[in-house]
């Protein structure tokens, strides 16, 4: 007896649900305690502003009984910072929102987002790093590590870090040391490294996104940072300041029959304190 079967069929194709795209890296810099974010360039007029700084004075003078203090000039210093602005825009036709699987507009908002945060991350880290001498500023605390010492380590790469900063190294005063996964490894099999799954919920628990903690101080992996390269940051030593933050907007255009989605953000980075920074180098072979 005949039969009916499948292979006589119109048979439709079954799909899974729509997976979401995926970005290479995390931010690391933006949002954590090395940043100072700030919204005070909101509405108010002007392409660049300006970091003012107020000089050191000189330590205290030995006095006698009969000699008079000389008074010593205050000084102030300032540098510049550009607004910057970044967008991404999408077109999408009417026809590809009602014959498409999932919502390509809703995922565009969402990578929108994703793109925003991760601009604005490699953004910080350049500017930590940037010399900014010729325009009135400075430059960050640097150094090489010795001759050989290619491997980031407690004692190859964080003691003459930890070096740089003299007598201000306080490990609660540091926001984290920042890594390419390249030197991943190189932490793993340090002594002095302690991973993320060890240590607990307690005061020294592992800040979110680290991998552990070394010397007291977290560390983060970002490839954002060059490889053989590596950023130890103080709290609040590089600034955020939006003139406006990502703005999504969209807008039909009846006759193409298509709706176009942008997004723009408009910002300035700088690093406000330049002794907060040191950016280490590990020797080549």
């Amino acid at each position: 007896m005949p039969k009916t079967t499948s292979a006589a069929m119109i048979v439709p194709e079954v799909w899974g649900d729509m997976a979401q795209a995926q970005f290479l890296g995390k931010v690391r810099v933006a949002g954590s305690s090395a940043v100072v974010e700030d919204s005070a360039l909101e509405g108010a007029p002007g392409e660049e502003i300006e970091f003012p700084k107020w000089g050191a004075l000189g330590d205290l003078d030995t006095l006698d009984e009969v000699t008079p203090m000389t008074p010593v000039a205050m000084s102030t210093s300032s540098a510049k910072a550009v607004i910057r602005e970044a967008g991404k825009a999408v077109e999408i036709t009417d026809r590809a929102k009602l014959v498409s699987l999932g919502d390509p507009e809703a995922e565009a908002r969402r990578q929108f987002g994703v793109l925003a945060a991760r601009r604005v991350d490699a953004d910080l880290i350049t500017q930590a790093q940037a010399d900014e001498t010729d325009l009135g500023g400075a430059t960050p605390l640097r150094f090489t590590t010795e001759a050989g010492a290619t491997k980031f380590g407690w004692l190859s790469a964080m003691v003459p870090a930890i070096s740089q900063f003299g007598d201000e190294w306080e490990p609660d005063d540091f926001a984290g040391i920042y890594l390419n996964s390249a030197q991943y490894a190189d932490a793993l099999a340090d002594d002095q490294f302690v991973d993320a799954a060890k240590l607990g919920n307690g005061p020294s628990a592992a800040v979110s996104g680290s991998i552990g903690r070394i010397g007291g101080v977290p560390v983060f992996l970002t490839n954002r940072v060059t490889a053989g390269r590596f950023l130890l940051m103080k709290r609040g030593a590089l600034g955020l300041l939006y003139k406006r933050r990502p703005l999504v907007e969209s807008d039909r255009d009846i006759l193409a029959r298509s709706t176009v989605v942008t997004t723009t953000l408009h910002y300035a980075v700088k690093r406000l304190n330049d002794s907060g920074v040191c950016v280490g180098t590990l020797a080549t072979e």
